[in-house]
């Protein structure tokens, strides 16, 4: 932060919420540009019963101490004034932590908000592949980041988001429609070194910005990530990848992926209908965020089901695939969809 900067107001917009940001002009720059094309921030003051996150201000008498621990990071440290619905950032210091928390609990109020207006959350990556709206569902470790940057890289698909997508039935309760957060993308080390050689990807991962990658080697070095991983913020994959990232799309298709250890182990097969919902329902989100729960996520649970109903219809398919043979097998995906699928 710039010694004569003083905090300043600002808003932050999503089509579910809008909330407050007080914070220096050089941090809400900052968050700007981490935040799209998910979110917007502007010059403005928070509305009553808006929520409200800021950095480099004193905790209001009310607020309550509310740290988030994440795997491989320090301790973040907010407090939180339930009653005034305010939210404060103490540590770490310095403006890059000040970036990341805000942009954190900013997100979490409106990925909140989105749950309760019956969004459903669900742990798979979201990609257009060749103009197909394509959710890569599986959880960690299952191969969504490697083939998404794959298709990218390749100039065959546009990312949306790369780990947890938003969705929503559209209005004639057959489509669906996901939407994308603003997350920073974990990709493991030896996937860098796949997709652009081991010099470049030793060149990239110096470059990156988010501060949690100076702790992050920590996770390899005690055998919790044996392939050590990399935040990489939204913008930074854009420049890195030459594209452009995706706000949202409409989901054509469920795709079920996972590794294989050896090329007679990788499979791409239909899912039965009957199949489908037990599948998807082992990857539904039971919260909308992974830390910072804290602002009330219940929906009606009527809408929801509309949700997983009409992606229970969609086109399903189990897609295991080499790691290393992530850009071929990007092209077999992408062949056997386009043959699948009606054109849209």
């Amino acid at each position: 932060m710039r010694p004569t900067e003083a905090p300043r107001p600002y808003l932050v917009r999503s089509r579910f919420a809008t909330t407050g940001l007080m914070c220096v002009p050089s941090v809400a720059a900052e968050i700007d540009r981490l935040a799209r094309p998910y979110l917007t921030v502007e010059p403005g003051l928070a509305g009553p019963g808006d929520w409200q996150v800021g950095a480099g201000l004193p905790a209001t008498p009310g607020a309550v101490p509310e740290p988030v621990r994440a795997l491989g990071e320090p301790t973040v440290e907010y407090a939180v004034d339930h009653a005034a619905r305010r939210l404060f950032h103490l540590a770490p210091e310095g403006p890059a932590w000040a970036c990341q928390s805000l942009l954190r609990a900013t997100r979490a109020v409106h990925r909140s908000a989105a749950a309760r207006g019956g969004m459903l959350f669900l742990h798979a990556g979201l990609v257009e592949l060749n103009g197909l709206g394509v959710a890569l569902v599986g959880g960690s470790r299952a191969g969504k980041t490697s083939f998404v940057m794959a298709a990218v890289l390749d100039g065959q698909g546009v990312m949306v988001c790369n780990d947890d997508v938003s969705l929503s039935a559209d209005e004639t309760g057959r489509g669906v429609l996901g939407a994308g957060w603003p997350r920073s993308v974990s990709v493991r080390l030896d996937t860098l070194d796949l997709l652009f050689g081991p010099e470049r990807a030793r060149a990239v991962q110096a470059g990156l910005t988010h501060p949690a990658n100076a702790t992050l080697p920590s996770l390899r070095a005690s055998g919790v990530e044996r392939h050590g991983t990399a935040l990489i913020y939204p913008w930074e994959y854009a420049d890195l990848l030459k594209t452009e990232i995706g706000r949202s799309t409409r989901v054509d298709a469920l795709v079920h992926l996972s590794l294989a250890d050896a090329p007679d182990e990788a499979e791409l097969s239909a899912v039965a209908p009957r199949e489908r919902a037990a599948l998807l329902d082992r990857h539904v989100l039971d919260t909308p965020n992974k830390h910072l729960n804290i602002f009330g996520h219940a929906p009606d649970p009527r809408i929801p089901l509309r949700t997983r109903d009409a992606l229970t219809a969609l086109p399903t398919f189990r897609f295991r695939y080499v790691f290393r043979d992530v850009r071929c097998e990007v092209d077999r995906l992408g062949a056997h969809l386009r043959a699948a699928l009606p054109v849209v």
